[in-house]
Order: structure tokens, then sequence, then C-alpha cells
């Protein structure tokens, strides 16, 4: 049987398996996200509609669709945004007035790369700086999500497999070991193995949801 998952899901599932060994992940409960996946926000030059500002920006490692998804979702929780060809517009309230934020959002060596400016030399860089940490911790909740996603199924994946073996090993097996006796063995083998593999996922599950809830 073939197993769909949706392209975030892949993304994710792919950084995981990469750059952070499952059973690296196991051991250490302090955090499921490598250390590669976000960069700290710094400041550059940036092009908003060929005029360069400079700007202060966060790189991630999550695709630019789900980035720019969550960014507008940010920015339509917070007030309204408009676009300007690739620009993105939003006005936030600062030091009591109203400031007019710029944002692109680029790909660079494979990191999704957000870059925020208000045009005056960075004056808001604080408030900026703010709204970028707010996104990286919806982007880190949305990484720690697809990945208990993908725990979950492989839960209920071996779950099914387990149940399969339970139905085709009967208690009649066990009255005829000698003329089944490899048949019940290798059953026998399969159900332990399965039951290990789901303790380990349960336990991998509890310890990622503690760490999605510790994200605020």
């Amino acid at each position: 049987m073939i197993y769909m998952i949706s392209l975030s899901r892949f993304f994710i599932l792919i950084i995981i398996l990469f750059l952070f060994p499952k059973s690296k992940i196991i051991s250490q409960n302090v955090s499921k996200i490598p250390k590669k996946v976000f960069n700290e926000l710094k400041k550059s030059n940036r092009i908003f509609n060929d005029k360069e500002y400079e700007s202060v920006s966060l790189e991630c490692l999550i695709p630019k669709k789900i980035v720019k998804q969550k960014l507008l979702e940010l920015y339509q929780d917070l007030g309204k945004y408009s676009k300007e060809k690739k620009v993105i517009q939003f006005t936030i309230q600062s030091k009591g007035e109203k400031q007019l934020l710029k944002s692109i959002i680029t790909k660079e060596n494979k990191y999704s790369v957000v870059s925020i400016s208000d045009g005056e030399n960075l004056s808001n860089e604080e408030t900026i700086k703010n709204l970028l940490n707010t996104l990286k911790k919806i982007l880190q909740r949305k990484f720690i999500n697809d990945y208990i996603k993908e725990i979950e199924g492989d839960i209920k994946k071996i779950d099914r497999q387990q149940n399969r073996i339970i139905r085709k090993n009967p208690k009649k097996l066990e009255m005829n070991l000698g003329l089944f006796y490899k048949i019940y063995q290798r059953k026998e083998s399969k159900k332990v193995g399965l039951k290990a593999a789901l303790e380990v996922l349960f336990k991998e599950l509890d310890d990622t949801k503690s760490v999605y809830n510790s994200i605020n």
C-alpha cells in the first residue's frame, strides 16, 4: 500500500531525517528542531521593488510557500496588509504611531528568507525583530506539528501491521507448534518488534508534544 503525504510534511520529514537522525532526536529531549533549520536574525540591505533598504531577516529551511502563508496569516491577525508586486506592505502601531513595514520573501541557498524594513534606516528595529521572532515561533510550531503527524502516521501503520499479525496467528497455531513452529516463531518475533517500535514512538510523541507546548 502506498501512503501519500503532503508536500509540506515531506519537506519536514526530509529535514528531520537528514539533519537530525531520529535516534539522536529520541536521545535528546531538549529540542526537536535541528539548529540548521532556523538561523539567527541578521541585518542586511535588501531590494524592495527596485529600492534598497536596510532590513532585518529571518532565514529558515521551511518551504517558502509555508513561510509566506504563515506570514500573511500573522499580518491578517494583527491588522491588514496589501501587496505591491513582490512586496507585502503592513501597517503596525509602533511608538504610538502607525508605521508602514515592507516585507519580501526570497529563496537563497536552500533557505527561505523573510526580510522586513521600515524604509527609515531601521528606526523600528525592535518592533521588526519582535515581529520576526513571533513568526519564527509560529514556524517552529508548524515544524513540530508536522513531525507529530508523521509519528502518529507511523503509529497507525505499525498498529495495523500488528493487528494483521494477530489475526493471522490464531491460538490454534499454538496448539500445533510442531507443524507450524517456524511460522509461529516468525510471527511472534514480529509482534515483539512492532510492540517495541510502538513504545518508542509513543515516547517520542509525548516528548514532541511537550516541546510543542513549550513554544510560546
